[in-house]
């Protein structure tokens, strides 16, 4: 398991807590995206989106 998905997901989690507290998204609609993701980790779709977040991060990376 790579080591950049907890500081991602810290990053993720932060972001819903400011789009939730200054955004004006509800708690509801990141409850819904939340569970989303998760069905998505388990559907057939997760290799991809796992690909393509390794290679965002690995682009990312080279840049800084």
């Amino acid at each position: 398991m790579p080591s950049f998905h907890f500081p991602v997901m810290l990053a993720l989690a932060a972001c819903a807590f400011f789009l939730c507290r200054k955004g004006g998204t509800k708690i509801s609609h990141a409850l819904v995206c939340a569970g989303f993701g998760f069905y998505l980790a388990d559907s057939a779709v997760a290799p991809s989106v796992h690909t393509a977040l390794n290679s965002v991060t690995g682009m990312l990376g080279q840049l800084g």
